[in-house]
């Protein structure tokens, strides 16, 4: 199968990419500045980005499928101008490109965050309502590109499903992520003070296998949530301390306190070169992270199969450890 995709060289796409090839698909992937993760793979380069109309016809004309990764991922996203464009309009011009070029299937990646997690008491399905009105531009951005894609289902008869994984880690981290930086921090002991509340964590290889799945099952036009396990910032630093037998950080800090250190933690970052990890954005992530997202219909039509938050904490810093990542 020939496939195209967006966002190869972010962590899922770098895992999604090499399975696809490990399985033989023919791929073509845009690579818009970064290359790291997917180079070994021999695939088809496009060279561009999803804001160019033209570069998205280079990219899926000929193609079956297209898997859309590519978005702009922030935790400051009020601040960041390029969130709604990347995540909405690059959308939209993945989507017109596949239906001009006559694409089988679009396989296109939203997020947990387009949903709204309040009630935190009641679960968490597809069913859930969109995030608000008020929510971060990210979230928002994400809950829009939904709305592109099923409209253009519903409308113009594009074959379509969307997977929206929670917060993903694991392997093959080459960027880092924001979350695989954390993990590293926390283990090299560059994180002082922990922040209160947590997150569902799923491994980005059962993510990809889920994505893999989707190629050819799902039903077009619906969502399907891919979520792991829930698990509290000091029950991840504790469990980091587990396996690696190192003292990690357990002092966790009122949610007030932390955002009163906002802009030293801001100039701090900017130093060293750095994305700042502690953001009024990321400290409401955690303090209302859902702690009970269902995964029942990805199971039952995607085969998705969460493995256990331990055994990929254990995987992912056996990784990082490989690429130099970590201390000691």
């Amino acid at each position: 199968m020939r496939i195209a995709m967006t966002g190869a060289n972010g962590h899922i796409g770098t895992v999604l990419s090499t399975l696809m090839h490990g399985a033989g698909h023919e791929l073509r992937l845009l690579a818009h500045q970064r290359t790291d993760g997917i180079g070994h793979l021999g695939a088809e380069l496009v060279r561009g980005d999803v804001l160019d109309p033209a570069a998205m016809d280079r990219l899926v004309r000929d193609c079956e499928v297209v898997a859309h990764l590519a978005a702009r991922i922030s935790i400051d996203s009020n601040n960041d101008p390029l969130v709604r464009p990347v995540n909405v309009d690059g959308t939209r011009n993945v989507v017109e490109a596949c239906l001009r070029n006559g694409v089988g299937r679009l396989v296109h990646f939203s997020s947990i965050h387009s949903y709204n997690a309040h009630p935190r008491n009641e679960p968490l399905d597809e069913l859930r309502a969109p995030t608000a009105a008020t929510s971060p531009t990210y979230d928002r951005s994400k809950a829009s590109a939904d709305v592109v894609v099923l409209d253009a289902v519903r409308d113009k008869g594009l074959d379509a499903v969307i997977l929206a994984p929670t917060s993903v880690f694991g392997p093959m981290d080459h960027g880092p992520s924001l979350l695989g930086r954390a993990i590293a921090d926390l283990h090299n002991g560059r994180i002082p003070l922990l922040p209160p509340g947590g997150y569902d964590f799923v491994d980005v290889r059962d993510v990809a296998a889920a994505a893999m799945s989707a190629l050819t099952r799902g039903a077009t036009g619906q969502k399907y949530l891919l979520s792991g396990q829930y698990r509290t910032v000091r029950e991840l630093a504790a469990a980091i301390g587990r396996i690696t037998g190192k003292r990690v950080v357990q002092r966790v800090m009122p949610a007030s306190v932390l955002r009163a250190l906002i802009p030293f933690f801001r100039v701090q970052a900017r130093l060293a070169g750095r994305t700042p990890l502690v953001t009024h954005e990321a400290l409401n992530a955690l303090t209302e992270g859902h702690p009970d997202i269902r995964n029942t219909k990805a199971r039952a039509e995607l085969e998705f199969r969460p493995r256990g938050f331990e055994e990929t904490l254990t995987d992912t810093l056996e990784w990082m450890r490989g690429a130099d990542l970590l201390n000691g």
